[in-house]
């Protein structure tokens, strides 16, 4: 009886250390979330970058969007939409970081564009077209996530305005060489195949 009384309170005492370390890890896994938020918190009311690494409290999903604002904030679309890639990396597709991540990245990609354009007029297009496309596909992401998001679909609307409406289309470059083309190309009766009925 002693003896098997000894065994019960050993498995007894194992679990109970099982569940202890269990209980510690846990909490220790806390303190760290709790210390994340923390210094989350304490950026915002300044709006400064968060660099603290200690805990990785500055890769965390808001860490990273905070980041990602503050780049922006800052005129350095690089860093932010660095920051954003990241976030979108990190968080799942049912995260609501995720579908602002690529609505920012959105805008981001179209102010960058559409400054390009201000500032240099046409010429500038085949740098600006890659960014509307850009701006398109981060709309379109945002939007498969959450269908009825009108800022988004307005957002989408204005690039799909800016952009040429065919695929094949590049930008006014290449419609300028169509329209050149199509000059050079005979209209009227020589532009029809075949021989013309009535003429002998």
């Amino acid at each position: 009886m002693n003896e098997r009384f000894a065994s019960v309170m050993r498995r007894g005492v194992l679990w109970a250390a099982v569940l202890m370390l269990v209980s510690l890890v846990m909490l220790a896994r806390q303190l760290v979330e709790i210390y994340q938020a923390h210094v989350y918190r304490q950026s915002l009311a300044p709006h400064v970058l968060i660099q603290n690494t200690l805990l990785s409290a500055n890769q965390t999903p808001q860490a990273l969007f905070a980041n990602a604002v503050f780049y922006d904030n800052q005129l350095k679309p690089e860093q932010a939409l660095a920051q954003f890639a990241a976030l979108i990396s990190k968080v799942s597709e049912a995260d609501p970081l995720r579908k602002q991540a690529y609505f920012n990245s959105g805008n981001i990609y179209m102010r960058t564009a559409t400054r390009l354009l201000e500032q240099r007029g046409l010429p500038a297009w085949d740098e600006a077209g890659p960014l509307v496309a850009l701006a398109k596909e981060s709309y379109q992401k945002a939007l498969r996530i959450d269908p009825d998001w009108s800022e988004a679909k307005y957002n989408y609307h204005l690039a799909l305005r800016l952009s040429p409406t065919t695929h094949g289309m590049s930008g006014p470059q290449q419609y300028e060489d169509e329209q050149i083309k199509a000059e050079q190309e005979p209209s009227g009766w020589p532009a029809m195949p075949g021989n013309p009925r009535g003429m002998p």
